[in-house]
């Protein structure tokens, strides 16, 4: 069962994550290079797709953080000291240096002040009208000439899903957990069938933070009732057939988000890649700076030169020193913090901290 497997510490997640964060730039590559409509397995962009996948792992190991916690304190500090310090770096490289450099090369137009806005408003993690998206001209007849980082509205949701699972632990005790959790996920896959079924309209025109809400619940209820749930080739085999029955029925976002996360969970148990991410995961850095360096990239007129897959394969390779420098010099020295303060960790086989 997966519990017992998940108990041995031998996984892939890190280097599933990793892909993960990669496919949401070669999903983007499309939309920022003005290429035409992202690429939509299943009726969801790839990078949905991707997403989902993202909040369905962190669901099984906040969950499992939350419920290994000496301390509810010891677990807001882990969270903060995982999302935040990596952020302000980011945000601030973006304000202050990748956008500076853009318009310099470019000759659009940049604004301190308005970059001063852009980073202090960031640093609310993409809170809805809060966070401002942009620096005026500084992406003016780009794809998008709006957004410099249009993933950080996920990390908004993502701590909304922390701070659910903070306050029912710290309410209830873990069997109620499992009931309210439960009950949410079913209101608001009942809410997300009625959309898919063409019952309702959505309430939304864009990303509906509801779908990648309700993964990382089925996370959570994954580790909460993980001694109930196979681990195996068997289970990965007929989950991923169920995932693409749902998703060729129109019905990927509302009914996919248990069988794709016993995919992930239990895939990452037969994958041999524990080893990747044991020293440095770096799935984090690539997920936030990806976009930014894309717009930098389209700044320069590459889009306009290669085809989308080129656009994205340059992407990676420009991300992947900034995500090693942050892993390297932010993520890691905080989580040796967390560590020193007592912070439970869930680790992989070599070790490596995974969430």
């Amino acid at each position: 069962m997966l519990g017992s497997s998940f108990s041995e510490g031998r996984n892939s997640l890190n280097a599933i994550r990793l892909v993960l964060a990669a496919l949401v730039i070669v999903s983007h590559s499309w939309w920022l290079g003005g290429y035409g409509a992202e690429p939509h397995p299943g009726g969801l962009k790839l990078g949905s797709w991707a997403v989902m996948a993202f909040f369905g792992i962190s669901g099984f190991l906040i969950t499992r953080s939350r419920a290994e916690s000496l301390s509810a304190a010891a677990y807001w500090r882990a969270r903060f000291l995982r999302i935040f310090p990596g952020l302000v770096v980011c945000v601030a490289v973006v304000a202050f240096v990748i956008a500076p450099l853009a318009t310099a090369v470019s000759g659009r137009r940049y604004s301190l002040p308005d970059a001063v806005l852009y980073f202090l408003s960031n640093l609310s993690a993409g809170t809805p009208r809060v966070a401002v998206p942009g620096i005026p001209g500084s992406l003016n007849g780009l794809p998008d000439p709006y957004l410099w980082n249009g993933p950080l509205w996920t990390l908004f949701w993502e701590i909304v899903c922390y701070v659910l699972i903070g306050m029912l632990f710290s309410i209830f005790r873990v069997e109620l957990v499992r009931v309210a959790l439960l009950v949410l996920f079913l209101l608001g896959t009942a809410a997300a069938f009625a959309v898919d079924a063409g019952l309702s309209r959505s309430p939304v025109l864009s990303d509906w933070p509801l779908i990648p809400v309700l993964t990382f619940l089925a996370g959570s209820l994954a580790y909460l009732f993980r001694d109930s749930l196979p681990a195996g080739i068997r289970a990965v085999a007929g989950c991923s057939a169920l995932v693409v029955v749902i998703a060729s029925l129109g019905f990927g976002s509302s009914l996919s988000h248990i069988p794709l996360v016993i995919v992930l969970l239990a895939g990452s148990l037969l994958l041999p890649l524990s080893a990747v991410g044991s020293r440095y995961d770096v799935s984090y850095g690539v997920y936030i700076y990806g976009w930014p360096v894309q717009q930098f990239l389209a700044s320069l007129g590459l889009h306009t030169a290669v085809p989308p897959l080129i656009f994205a394969a340059t992407a990676l390779l420009c991300v992947a020193p900034l995500a090693w420098l942050s892993c390297r010099f932010i993520e890691v020295p905080m989580r040796r913090r967390r560590k020193a303060r007592g912070a439970p960790e869930i680790v992989s086989k070599a070790g490596m901290m995974l969430m």
